[in-house]
This record gives structure tokens, sequence and C-alpha cells, in this order.
């Protein structure tokens, strides 16, 4: 009785290997290859993918931006002079416009600004937390 049972459990797992390896064939013999299928197979769940890499060079980079769910354009980075532009790209009158520029090169040696929690904040908070542990005998 006991080979019998064998033979079944073995013939059950080779089906479903041969099963297997068919379903792998036929997504593997699709336009693309597997991996073009994924996204039709199952819904990603992560974030978005980023439009594309940053582009550049010699010191002047471009990078796409979403400024909104429905606004476009770009950022233009020049190393060089320190200074990082924004453009937008206006559907309705077929143009990309200039909406912010800013000199960087200041900006790198701020240490705090415009943060909350204050950076000695958080110091003192965890020098208090390190005393009060020591004191609990933690």
């Amino acid at each position: 009785m006991k080979m019998n049972q064998n033979r079944w459990l073995t013939a059950g797992l080779w089906l479903n290997a041969v099963l297997l390896g068919w379903i792998g064939f036929t997504l593997a013999s699709r336009s693309g290859g597997i991996t073009a299928n994924i996204p039709e197979l199952m819904p990603m769940a992560m974030a978005q993918p980023a439009q594309g890499p940053i582009a550049g060079g010699a010191g002047l980079f471009l990078m796409p931006a979403q400024f909104s769910s429905n606004t476009w354009g770009c950022y233009v980075m020049d190393v060089d002079s320190q200074t990082l532009c924004a453009y937008q790209f206006l559907p309705g009158d077929k143009q990309l416009r200039l909406i912010a520029a800013r000199n960087f090169r200041f900006d790198r040696r701020l240490g705090n600004y415009n943060t909350l929690p204050a950076p000695l904040d958080v110091k003192d908070l965890v020098e208090k937390e390190g005393q009060t542990n020591r004191i609990g005998g933690e």
C-alpha cells in the first residue's frame, strides 16, 4: 500500500513540474519575455518608477520633474556655477518657461535651517535619555 501511495505522489509531483514548465515556457515565448509581462500579470506595489536617469556631463545636468499631478518640467543644474534652475512646460502655450533659479553655493554651508526639531534639541534629548537610563540602571 505504501509503495502505491509513493507512485501517486511522484506522478503528481512530475505532473506539477511539467505544468509549471509549460506555463513558464508560455510566458517566456510571448513578445518581450517574462519580465515584459509582469505588469500585465499583477499590479505593482511599489512607488512609481523614476521618469529617467539624470542626463548630463561636463558640469551640466538635466532631470525631469513633476511639479504637481499634471504639471511637468525639468531641473537644470550647473555644477560649475552652482546654480539650479526649474523649468515648467505649459502645454496650452507649448512653451518651456523658467519658473525658478537659485545659486546654492551658500545653501550648502547651512547646517540647521528650517528644521524641526532643531539638531541641538535632539542632542539634548539624547543626552537626557542617556542620563535617565544610567540612573534607572538600565
